[in-house]
């Protein structure tokens, strides 16, 4: 009897134990799901990390440029909603999905237009809007500026009125980045996304050790091996970003995309036909910090922007993998420097070469500071001194000779469309 309760006991006990195995087996699965799935989803978090602290709306605040590329790109929006078959009040919402946002100041006047340009045709149609970022983005500001909390003004002094504000307008956020599918399939009406998708996914660093500092800037030899990572993964992530809208979007929707690129011609972001190479200027301010011993050659050498801008082909060479996807339209165009623009024709002629140098320096800070801030040394305590003194090395170039530097933009307008079903 003894006996045979303590065999029952230890086949109790031998269960129970492979009980708790399997639970702890089982709880380890999921959490290295969850941990693979929250990766993904953080894609592209930490390549570019915001500047100025967060409702305070930095960026669309020293942005101006992008108000005109997106100004540029609201005609062909709008015609694409009217070509749109729309389905009538009270039948659902119409959702609109704004990838890549940043602080969502610069679209506030574009998605306006869209509401109306949707309401044209069903005159009480509720809209929902999809503001979507890494989860590292400045998302109190987005809701500062969506909700008419703090206004946002153009280069031009005109402040841009929120969608917000025109009622059954619904807003929500998505920290999931757009590497990722971020909406539910056959979800998304219209796509739209500005100056944005040029982010890689993760950061390569392989021009780190070289003096070209993006892959732009990169010799077109067949036998440059430089920014072959960067190129790689950029390939991927188009696809990727491509096969997730077309995944997220309604029979019939569209996805506006406003991309940085290299033209036909060789033009790049602050690299065009008219001034200085924001990259030489760059380069010029960066070198000085070594020379007067604030950084050694290795921080001098360390910087490799984790972005790439991809030509036409590129844009449209792997379509033909992603057959629910139809190429409307794809065409190049330069936006001029506003800064340079509105200085060059001294709408403000009061104003002084430092003046100038000021307003304009900041629009290029907001985007390649936390790259430059990477390439020292992650142990020194004077970080922000070493970048205030960068900043301050631009902004004295800019003084020299003013109307030499500005920021022109090289975009590729694309418009896609979902196919319907035969």
């Amino acid at each position: 009897m003894v006996m045979m309760m303590t065999t029952t006991t230890m086949m109790f006990t031998m269960k129970r134990k492979t009980r708790i195995w399997f639970g702890v087996f089982l709880a380890a699965s999921v959490s290295t799901t969850v941990s693979s799935l929250s990766t993904a989803a953080a894609g592209g978090t930490g390549v570019h990390v915001p500047v100025g602290k967060d409702g305070e709306g930095f960026y669309s605040a020293s942005t101006k440029g992008c108000f005109d590329v997106i100004d540029a790109a609201t005609p062909l929006v709008l015609n694409e909603i009217k070509k749109q078959e729309q389905a009538e009040d009270g039948n659902g919402a119409y959702h609109i999905a704004d990838y890549g946002t940043a602080d969502a100041g610069t679209s506030l006047g574009l998605l306006t237009n869209m509401v109306l340009g949707v309401r044209e045709k069903s005159k009480s149609k509720e809209v929902v809007i999809h503001y979507e970022d890494q989860v590292t983005n400045e998302w109190q500001s987005v809701f500062n500026h969506v909700l008419g909390l703090k206004s946002v003004v153009d280069a031009y002094g005109t402040t841009i009125p929120t969608p917000y504000s025109l009622g059954n307008v619904y807003t929500e956020a998505c920290g999931v980045g757009f590497h990722n599918q971020c909406y539910p399939s056959n979800s998304i009406d219209f796509g739209v996304s500005f100056t944005a998708m040029h982010w890689l996914s993760s950061c390569p660093g392989s021009l780190q050790g070289s003096p070209y500092m993006h892959a732009a800037r990169c010799p077109p030899t067949d036998d440059n091996k430089a920014a072959k990572a960067e190129r790689d993964i950029a390939a991927s992530d188009w696809k990727s970003i491509l096969q997730a809208r077309a995944n997220e979007m309604v029979e019939g929707g569209r996805f506006v995309c406003v991309n940085f690129c290299v033209t036909k011609e060789g033009y790049f972001l602050g690299q065009t036909d008219v001034g200085a190479s924001m990259w030489d200027s760059f380069q010029i301010a960066w070198d000085q910090l070594a020379k007067e011993k604030h950084i050694n050659e290795e921080e001098r050498l360390g910087i490799s922007f984790p972005s790439y801008y991809r030509t036409n082909e590129e844009f449209i060479e792997c379509l033909q993998e992603i057959p629910e996807l139809e190429l409307v339209s794809i065409e190049e165009r330069i936006t001029r420097c506003p800064y340079r623009e509105l200085y060059t024709k001294q709408e403000d002629p009061k104003m002084t070469p430092r003046q100038y140098a000021e307003s304009f320096v900041p629009t290029t800070q907001t985007w390649s500071d936390s790259t430059f801030r990477s390439a020292l040394q992650p142990d020194r305590t004077d970080q922000d001194q070493v970048m205030t003194q960068f900043w301050e090395n631009y902004t004295k170039l800019v003084e020299q000779n003013p109307t030499e530097h500005g920021m022109d933009y090289a975009h590729a307008f694309i418009v896609l469309e979902k196919k319907k079903k035969k």
